[in-house]
């Protein structure tokens, strides 16, 4: 199931935040082969905080940015062997995944390393008559050799193997509790053997092993497996049973996160020339990566809502697909490679638009998605005193009320109560409340809003003008505004950083000063001072 990122713009508001939730919600029903989640790009403020506790609604997910990750990309599906595998198990699972890569796990499904065809084919070549530095499961003998197990008494067997094909007197010279021996049907070299208290003696041929020998194995306690294979390709087939992570790659291996991005995994697979690389999501393999895998990525999926600016969204947007852009600013910066959906509609909240979008498909939202989007409306829309407030927000937050069962007033003052609080916050926390950035001819421009109701602006203003002027060079912008909204007199008061009181004056038709200004009856950013100002730059 494809996932579709749902996203509000940098610095979340309440109408950002909740028409993500609700147009997520919508889309989920009209497509449900898909999965529309919706995220944000930054903490949630008190305002919004208080809206989705008060609906008992989570808080989406954090999105840091949407640069191509490989969790986005389609990749080859992990094989993977238990370490105690034995060679020939491997070498047969390779041929039915067609793959010359497998990846080597502990019990736990954990990654400790991978095997190739070329490393089974040279341990093959390099495997000799001693064995001691390996450890043999018992089982792995029996299953590489299509063998019965007649008698179990050590679970593994590390040592040396010898063939019974020389003189019995030569041969008894040669053997002590770490040999595994292998004989034919020559019963008298069996129970000589035996009485050694080797290790393991198989025999070959599939012989029938008579009751002496079978009482005598038990007697020494020496393990006893018959293999229906001639000794010739026993003696060939037995270096197949050794487990894998002996010859599995265990050390400086290129492996890759779900997280890891494209542009930095494709730099690293440059320098090293291997066919895949694993992919591990907390040490498990989840995925083979690739050269092939790299072709045609058309990256994250989105659906940018309350923001159309690729200054205002997430780092990384122009490696995305951008599928919608549902909206109510000012039509900004944002390029897409095929056309899309763009709805852009001059309401006073996103929310309003995506109601609309409910009623026009004659579905009935939930009471908690209904809420979401009428707490919306009543914040970006100041309770309908902003200018930006149209007939159809007021309808809409009206219709959702009662689906909500909400009454608009009360709930009013309990948000703008919570929301507004500044208590313990720092300057630099104050100023990133609501924060957004434009760009106008050669100027970069950074308007910030901070809204008041029923409480005293106990701010130091200074502490926020000497932040503003260290923002300014760290990021380059030729001004920075920070709106105080006076929610309940309906004005706001404007602190400025920047060497160009002429555009400020000529915007707002005030005397500029002391790095503060006043202006009535102002209080929507978007209508009443981002036009006016870049109007006002693009006339200089």
């Amino acid at each position: 199931m494809n996932t579709i990122y749902v996203m509000g713009h940098k610095n979340p508001d309440t109408d950002s935040i909740c028409s993500a939730i609700a147009y997520s919600y919508f889309k989920r029903i009209i497509s449900p082969q898909n999965n529309y989640s919706p995220v944000r790009l930054g903490p949630v403020n008190n305002e919004t905080g208080f809206v989705l506790d008060y609906f008992k609604e989570p808080v989406p997910e954090l999105i840091e940015n949407l640069y191509t990750q490989l969790s986005d990309i389609a990749f080859d599906e992990p094989v993977s062997v238990k370490k105690e595998t034995p060679l020939s198990d491997v070498w047969n699972i390779m041929g039915k995944n067609i793959t010359n890569t497998v990846n080597v796990v502990d019990e736990e499904g954990f990654f400790i390393g991978l095997v190739t065809v070329g490393d089974i084919a040279r341990a093959s070549l390099e495997i000799s008559e001693d064995l001691s530095r390996v450890a043999i499961p018992l089982e792995n003998i029996e299953r590489t050799l299509d063998g019965q197990i007649l008698c179990s008494y050590k679970k593994t067997f590390s040592g040396n193997i010898l063939v019974a094909a020389m003189e019995l007197a030569t041969l008894e010279r040669r053997l002590d509790e770490k040999t595994l021996i292998i004989v034919d049907d020559r019963e008298d070299v069996q129970i000589s053997v035996l009485k050694k208290e080797v290790h393991t003696l198989i025999i070959t041929g599939g012989s029938k092993v008579s009751d002496q020998v079978l009482n005598l194995a038990k007697e020494k306690k020496v393990n006893l497996i018959t293999v229906p294979y001639h000794t010739f390709t026993t003696v060939k087939r037995i270096g197949q049973s050794i487990p894998v992570q002996y010859v599995a790659k265990s050390q400086s291996l290129i492996t890759f996160s779900l997280q890891e991005e494209v542009d930095d995994a494709k730099e690293i697979m440059l320098k090293h020339k291997y066919r895949q690389f694993p992919i591990l999501d907390n040490k498990i393999p989840v995925g083979m990566l690739s050269r092939r895998n790299l072709l045609n990525i058309t990256g994250k999926k989105v659906i940018l809502v309350d923001h159309n600016e690729e200054s205002q969204s997430a780092e990384g947007l122009e490696q995305a697909q951008i599928l919608e852009v549902i909206d109510h600013h000012r039509i900004g910066s944002i390029e897409t490679l095929y056309p899309i959906v763009f709805i852009n509609r001059p309401v006073g909240c996103t929310a309003t638009i995506v109601y609309g979008f409910y009623r026009d498909n004659g579905i009935k939202p939930p009471s908690s998605i209904a809420g979401l989007m009428c707490a919306a409306i009543i914040s970006d829309t100041l309770m309908f005193k902003s200018p930006t407030s149209s007939t159809q927000d007021r309808e809409a937050a009206q219709e959702l009320a009662t689906i909500a069962g909400m009454d608009i007033e009360t709930f009013s003052r309990s948000m703008f109560e919570a929301g507004t609080s500044l208590e313990g916050k720092s300057a630099e926390e104050i100023f990133f409340t609501d924060f957004k950035i434009f760009d106008v001819a050669d100027f970069k421009v950074g308007i910030s809003q901070v809204f008041f109701y029923n409480t005293e602006r106990s701010f130091h203003r200074k502490a926020l003008l000497d932040f503003m002027k260290q923002r300014k060079f760290q990021g380059s912008y030729d001004m920075l505004l920070l709106m105080l909204t006076d929610i309940i007199n309906e004005g706001s008061e404007i602190l400025y950083v920047g060497n160009h009181e002429e555009f400020l004056s000529s915007a707002f038709g005030v005397p500029i000063s002391g790095g503060s200004f006043y202006l009535p009856k102002v209080i929507s950013r978007k209508k009443q001072v981002i036009p006016q100002l870049l109007e006002a730059i693009k006339r200089s």
